[in-house]
């Protein structure tokens, strides 16, 4: 399963670029993918530009895009090498079955992580070659199969003169000649364009060769394609000449993988299936899928230090702070011995003469020099720990730095030690409500600026009442607008097939290969292109009330495995949530089974089904349709953020939203059980499912692909269907209603 052939003169083809937004060209035109152009001009696939602009990345904006290139292409190979683990009569896979050979050590056989691999771009350039390039006449379905582009159009320009049919009478005028949209492909990631032509893998030289379609009774070698079927499994060739139908199945093999496999077919080995390549509409999502990711961006300073590669030892430390749960600092001797320890003699003397000048100062009552020299204790002590020559005691409790240590199971998106940190970041750069360029960064819905509504006017009397009662109302706690969301949105890879490392093909598991996007020349090196988008536009920022969460939480008809968590720690919800973390991969497949609710699985499930019901409030008063609204969870701070999602130039939608119709946003939720109905009537609310009438957004956007959604969670009169149980859950905004009712 090697990387598929690229011919270097058409990769390397400077054909024209396409003009497309530089959000669809980073994923819905990345490379790699089949598009059709407007008014179906013909079927064309997306090839890297070398004049694409080199992306100008901040220094930790960078660290953070390898970090997470490195945690997912680690994370798949992982899965996808041991996706026979269990199966004793199969093969382990080949490494580069499973990822980009780019991905690999020197060897080949282990995962090995190169930064230098990569070229970091912006998506302003994208180039394209036509493809698939088998031809097919919409008239009468006869097939010319073509090798490449340039031969493709030549016989075009050939067609165009004379018909081939044989039965026909050659006459150009009857033909409408057009791109077969049928493709062969493979969960290495190749493809193929269909033809009656096949690969099949000869037994005596026990190698894969080329077989051209033959008629059996006359010896033509010209078909047609029988479409009379709806099922594309049915479709078949016949003789163009005698009309005889061709007996042979229409299948195909990956060339590069039946190569490789070849010697090592038969019993207790490798089976031919593995090379069996799927019969697909090139436009079908299965065709490709492209590798991406999101995340916010800070600048340098912002506390997020310890998520940088290389400084996970600061990470405890780091979580001990804001969870509250900080342990004694090293006292004097304990910073001697670990220096010493590490053969740090010159440090620990170092030390020793820092105590001394503190203790000769303070005799001598010289409070200058006192507290100059504690400032360069510090300062040394601070270089030290970075430097991994200090670690202090964990203070974290055991559960929670056994989690911890579990970090490199987690996908980056989901990891709620990461998002700990950021949202800290977050509140530390954003929601204080500094002024940047003549804004306020955070304004709360509570105390609005003049950007929203007119400073001292009966206008700001009433939209502050509003909201502090539809707050109330509604469970939340703190809510506002931040004026400049900072994000980094890449893509850098695909898969064809499966979305996942492994699928199930012929009875048998297979890995699915991660791959990066083809090489451009990049000076005078090859690297493969990351696209880079960076925008910061508008969002709504919600924080739940905790006192609900929890009393939400510990109702019995959940029946949340750890709820004694809660009780432990009454005080310090983000620690009960990191204490009741479950691993969530980034395929989550551990949802597709149904397991006991925890506190950090409901938690999780209840800012995400919030965040949708968000989003569709935002699409309904906004003028923003599903598809440019995103959403950030952080979980352990019961928060999560909406935000526009777009490069364009943002024209203050959000704040147009609450500036004109905030009242009837917030009575749109407020009158949930309207709201979040459902077309489909009781059975699908009794059964808590999220149904395309109710939450559900485009996969593509969604921070889950819509997993872990649940209107019952809000309104309850059903259970989420991925818990186990079959108690109908009392819904969240039913807990704020009689809350606030009770407080009248």
């Amino acid at each position: 399963m090697a990387k598929p052939p690229e011919t270097t003169r058409e990769t390397d083809a400077k054909g024209p670029s396409m003009s497309r937004s530089q959000a669809q060209i980073a994923m819905s035109y990345a490379p790699g993918q089949h598009f059709t152009f407007e008014g179906a001009a013909g079927a064309c696939q997306a090839m890297p530009s070398p004049n694409a602009t080199p992306a100008r990345l901040a220094k930790t904006t960078k660290a953070q895009i390898e970090m997470r290139i490195d945690e997912t292409a680690r994370a798949w190979f992982d899965k996808a090498i041991t996706c026979r683990e269990n199966d004793n009569s199969a093969p382990r896979p080949f490494p580069d079955f499973c990822v980009d050979v780019s991905l690999l050590d020197t060897t080949r056989s282990q995962y090995g992580f190169r930064p230098q691999a990569f070229a970091y771009l912006r998506p302003d350039r994208m180039g394209y070659l036509p493809r698939p390039t088998t031809l097919i006449c919409s008239e009468c379905g006869f097939i010319e199969a073509t090798e490449n582009p340039k031969q493709m159009g030549q016989r075009l320009s050939e067609l165009s003169r004379a018909c081939p049919h044989p039965k026909r009478s050659g006459d150009s005028a009857d033909c409408s000649w057009g791109q077969l949209d049928v493709i062969f492909a493979h969960w290495s990631g190749s493809w193929k364009s269909a033809s009656p032509n096949m690969t099949i893998y000869d037994q005596t030289s026990r190698r894969p060769i080329k077989r051209y379609a033959v008629c059996g009774k006359c010896g033509s070698r010209q078909f047609v394609l029988n479409k009379d079927q709806v099922a594309l499994s049915n479709w078949s060739f016949s003789c163009a000449n005698c009309g005889t139908k061709n007996p042979d199945p229409w299948v195909e093999k990956c060339d590069e993988t039946l190569s490789r496999i070849a010697a090592t077919i038969g019993p207790g080995g490798n089976i031919v299936g593995e090379a069996s390549m799927e019969k697909i509409n090139y436009a079908a999502s299965s065709a490709y899928f492209v590798k991406s990711d999101t995340f916010i961006t800070f600048p340098e300073g912002s506390g997020i230090e310890a998520l940088e590669p290389g400084q996970a030892y600061l990470l405890a430390g780091v979580v001990e702070r804001l969870v509250g749960l900080e342990g004694p600092p090293l006292s004097d001797s304990d910073v001697s011995d670990q220096l010493v320890s590490r053969e740090r003699s010159a440090e620990a003397k170092e030390f020793g003469e820092i105590l001394e000048a503190i203790k000769s100062a303070g005799d001598s009552n010289n409070a200058i020099v006192v507290e100059l020299m504690k400032k360069m204790k510090a300062e040394r002590l601070a270089n030290w720990q970075q430097a991994g020559w200090l670690q202090r005691n964990a203070a974290l409790p055991a559960n929670i730095l056994f989690k911890l240590q579990q970090r490199h199971e987690w996908a980056g998106k989901y990891d709620p030690f990461r998002l700990l940190v950021e949202h800290a970041a977050l509140a530390r750069t954003k929601l204080r409500g500094d002024f940047l360029g003549g804004r306020a960064s955070y304004v709360d819905f509570t105390n609005p600026d003049e950007w929203l509504v007119q400073p001292e006017s009966p206008q700001r009397t009433t939209m502050i009442a509003t909201a502090q009662e539809a707050l109330r109302y509604l469970g939340i706690a703190r809510a506002g607008l931040i004026s400049k969301f900072d994000l980094c949105k890449f893509s850098f890879g695909y898969s064809r097939v499966g979305n996942t490392p492994r699928i199930l093909k012929h009875g048998r598991m297979m890995p699915v290969r991660l791959n990066l996007f083809p090489k451009v020349q990049v000076g005078h090196e090859s690297r493969h292109p990351v696209y880079v988008l960076e925008q910061s536009n508008e969002a709504f920022y919600f924080r739940m009330d905790e006192a609900l969460v929890r009393a939400w939480l510990a109702q019995p008809e959940m029946g949340c495995t750890d709820g004694a968590l809660l009780d432990e720690y009454p005080d310090n919800f983000a620690a009960a949530m990191l204490a009741s973390a479950e691993v969530m991969s980034g395929y989550l497949e551990e949802h597709d089974r149904k397991s006991n609710p925890t506190i950090f699985k409901m938690t999780y499930a209840l800012l995400h089904s919030y965040a949708h019901y968000i989003m569709q409030g935002i699409q309904q008063f906004s003028g923003l349709d599903l598809g440019s609204i995103g959403e950030y969870l952080f979980p352990c701070d019961l928060a999560f953020v909406v935000y526009r999602n777009g490069m364009t130039l943002d024209l203050g939608d959000l704040a147009a939203l609450w500036r004109n119709h905030h009242e009837a946003f917030l009575a749109y939720l407020r009158n949930f059980p309207t709201s979040l109905g459902c077309n489909l009537g009781n059975l699908c609310m009794t059964k808590g499912g999220a149904c395309p009438d109710c939450i559900m957004i485009p996969e593509v956007i969604c921070l889950t692909a819509n997993k872990y959604l649940s209107r019952s969670t809000l309104s309850g009169r059903g259970r989420p269907d991925f818990i186990a149980g079959e108690e109908r859950v009392k819904g969240y905004l039913q807990f704020a209603l009689e809350n606030a009712r009770a407080q009248q």
